[in-house]
């Protein structure tokens, strides 16, 4: 990892040493959307009316050595009312060499959703209050990556690179702290994130990525890490997919209680025209727990709980606007035996 960091901070200087740049541009693009829910947990009739927007402001250039730039500052609302700075880019095109950019809350390596199903988005996550576990992603600190140009690597394939030096939030705070991970997180701790995708033929788009923490502050007994692999295939007006990834805790010692978990989803997606398309997604989130260790004990029984759901969407396009229809329905809702979910949420959103 070492000679990784290095390599992209040799990046990060070179590309420095060219400061002057040609007057860039700017762009401005956003989204809203407003729903109508019903539902929740147990059988709930809750209902609901919410709004939720995205506002974009981009701006790129030239360098007067050749390379590119680009910058990207995204704008959320939150439950207040209030709007929050927390996606923010800045990337640097180097030609065949590739790029190389800062993240701080984005540049996600990540592929737990990468089989992309889902008329308005990927399965459960576009909608509903069940809890799934997912694992670690660069994105969540400020970050820096180099990825591969288009054509560099053979078969289609690109690299991504990430390394987050400071897991603790914080912007334009990057530096190591002393904190050790603890067994459910990765406060303090440095991250590394690789991700590997390919085109290798015709509708046929495949990938992994694989994530580490690590921290030499603490006696770590296990570091936390974490995978995904995917493959999704395009054909005629017809789209399927498969995901699977495992999530496994840091540990502070071997005899700690841990919980595993691992999540599998798969869902296929169909056009019936250009203005209409249909989905259904189904997933499947385990959560696997082995017990501290007693003393006197030889042996520790695991136990496991799995939260099934199953997603179906409707799109329709008109011009800029999309209607759109979500229902979800879960078993066993966050990782809880016996709790069921049902929710359905009705949608109009637009782009510009």
């Amino acid at each position: 990892m070492r000679n990784i960091t290095k390599f992209l901070l040799v990046l990060v200087s070179s590309v420095s040493l060219s400061i002057a740049s040609y007057a860039g541009e700017l762009s401005v693009s956003g989204s809203v959307k407003a729903s109508y829910s019903i539902g929740g947990a147990d059988d709930s009739t809750d209902k609901g009316i919410g709004i939720s927007n995205e506002l974009t402001f981009g701006a790129s250039g030239e360098l007067d050595n050749g390379f590119t730039w680009t910058y990207a500052m995204e704008l959320d609302g939150n439950d207040s009312g209030a709007h929050d700075n927390d996606d923010t880019q800045l990337v640097i095109g180097m030609g065949d060499l590739g790029t190389i950019g800062i993240f701080d809350s984005e540049g996600g390596l990540s592929k737990e959703l990468g089989y992309g199903i889902g008329a308005l988005g990927v399965g459960s996550d576009y909608a509903g209050t069940t809890t799934i576990v997912y694992g670690l992603d660069v994105s969540d600190s400020p970050n820096l990556q180099y990825h591969t140009a288009a054509g560099m690597l053979p078969f289609g394939l690109q690299a991504k690179v990430g390394f987050a030096p400071n897991t603790t939030d914080g912007d334009n705070n990057s530096y190591k702290s002393t904190g050790g991970i603890n067994p459910d997180s990765l406060s303090g701790a440095a991250l590394s994130h690789y991700q590997l995708t390919a085109s290798p033929i015709e509708g046929l788009s495949i990938g992994a990525d694989y994530a580490e923490g690590s921290d030499t502050t603490a006696a770590i007994k296990q570091d936390p890490t974490s995978g995904n692999y995917y493959a999704q295939y395009a054909f005629g007006n017809f789209k399927i997919g498969y995901n699977k990834g495992y999530s496994e805790p840091g540990l502070i010692a071997k005899d700690t209680a841990v919980t595993q978990y691992i999540n599998e989803a798969r869902g296929i997606e169909f056009a019936v025209n250009d203005s209409l398309t249909l989905s259904y997604n189904q997933e499947k989130a385990e959560a696997e727990t082995s017990p501290a260790i007693v003393a006197g004990a030889t042996t520790r029984v695991k136990t496991s709980v799995e939260t099934e759901m199953d997603t179906l969407q409707v799109a329709y396009v008109i011009g800029g606007a999309t209607v759109g229809l979500h229902q979800l329905e879960a078993s066993d809702a966050d990782y809880l035996a016996g709790k069921d979910e049902k929710v359905t949420v009705v949608s109009l959103a637009m782009e510009f």
